[in-house]
């Protein structure tokens, strides 16, 4: 049990075993606070700590009657030096007369503040990548439930990131969340040396939301997990946002590109985004917390008002979003579908593009993603193939045998 131990110096809370003698509470004492038993005067009556009274109370003669939480006053005959029991705060633990100048004041403030400009200038994405991504998502799925995507690709220095293909891993999507188990996977690691061999590397990430009704661009468990990518891959990462709206006319499919500003991916990695799921997914502002000061409860200023709630639209930078048609086409089956992804597919695609030079054919992240995971086809053969799709060079009538046999031609 613990039991609340009160002297001049302080308040102090000692743990003994439930029915503990008066001894061994006088030892566990000692051992807290330093002053050895003999030295110890032990009453339930505060009247222990006043010099006029201190003659009159009654000292404890044994622990009866005491249990977790009681108060025990202390009184002993020499001063101590007793640690606060609560945490003070910066200003509290100024010195005495310490001013602050108007500067240096605001400097200590947390100000929300709009980012006119993303760190990426602009995103442009492979048509027959894109197109493969919204078609399932909105006739394959319907916009039932969200799905994410890795985009793939380069960046140059000004900014302009440019996705070659889209690697959809395998996923558990609701309405209101999806749950990624890709880090970490074997085929993870063979998107990722495709990539490399392709001379390409991870630049965004994109998902789509569900047809649920809402009133926000981004909700805040998709603000934090844009912080933590932005932070783990570089300024120039990017977010790809595809959704459904309904107008008078119809139904239309949107792509739309974002960033978070700096201050959101700094302020989320020193763990301000302290919040419970429900408000992550279901909610377009976040609550802030700082972590230096948790029980500060309106730490930030958003357009000269203090207060706890942003918008996460503050936190936001749109990015221009462009299409181009690349090396890479989508038009095999992509992986962790619903639809079937096997030899099956293989025969269809092969048979569909049997007039075009066999490279060309080959030209396709999916397939080629496909063909890693094959037992016929060690890391060898994969690494030759994808250098000659990188150069557009033939890889030869062996590997056209090889993969014709694989679909049963």
């Amino acid at each position: 049990m613990i039991v609340r131990l009160r002297s001049r110096d302080g308040l102090e809370r000692v743990k003994v075993r439930d029915g503990a003698t008066l001894g061994e509470l006088q030892s566990a004492i000692e051992d807290v606070t330093g002053v050895q038993a003999s030295e110890q005067r032990l009453s339930e009556d505060q009247n222990l700590l006043k010099p006029n009274e201190a003659g009159k109370v009654r000292l404890l003669q044994s622990t009866e009657g005491l249990k977790h939480g009681s108060m025990v006053y202390l009184s002993y005959g020499f001063e101590r030096d007793v640690p606060a029991a609560t945490r003070k705060s910066c200003f509290e633990e100024r010195a005495f007369g310490t001013s602050m100048t108007v500067a240096e004041m605001i400097a200590k403030q947390t100000r929300i503040e709009r980012q006119e400009h993303a760190d990426c200038a602009s995103v442009s994405i492979e048509r027959h990548a894109a197109n493969a991504f919204q078609l399932y998502v909105n006739q394959g799925i319907a916009f039932s439930i969200k799905r994410c995507g890795f985009m793939y690709g380069t960046s140059d220095d000004e900014g302009n990131v440019r996705v070659e293909f889209i690697y959809e891993p395998p996923q558990d999507g609701s309405k209101d969340d999806v749950l990624v188990h890709a880090e970490g996977t074997e085929e993870l690691g063979k998107v990722e040396i495709i990539a490399e061999l392709l001379g390409l590397k991870r630049v965004g990430h994109i998902f789509s939301q569900s047809s649920e009704d809402r009133d926000y661009l981004i909700s805040t468990k998709e603000l934090c997990d844009m912080a933590a990518m932005q932070a783990e891959h570089g300024d120039h990462f990017v977010t790809a946002v595809v959704s459904l709206f309904h107008t008078d006319e119809g139904t239309d499919v949107h792509f739309e590109a974002y960033q978070c500003t700096r201050q959101c991916a700094k302020l989320h990695g020193e763990g301000w985004f302290q919040l419970d799921e429900d408000e992550r997914r279901f909610c377009g502002a976040a609550t802030l917390r700082d972590p230096r000061e948790p029980e500060k409860k309106k730490p930030v200023i958003v357009a000269g008002k203090d207060t706890d709630r942003v918008d996460n639209e503050w936190f936001l930078c749109p990015v221009k979003i462009l299409d181009h048609e690349g090396l890479m086409t989508s038009d095999f089956a992509v992986e962790n579908r619903l639809t079937a992804w096997g030899t099956g597919e293989l025969k269809a695609h092969l048979t569909k593009n049997k007039s075009m030079p066999f490279v060309r054919t080959l030209s396709d992240f999916h397939l080629l993603l496909f063909l890693s995971k094959n037992l016929n086809m060690d890391a060898n053969d994969i690494a030759c193939i994808v250098q000659a799709v990188a150069s557009q060079q033939d890889p030869g009538e062996g590997y056209k045998i090889i993969i014709e046999s694989l679909a049963g031609m």
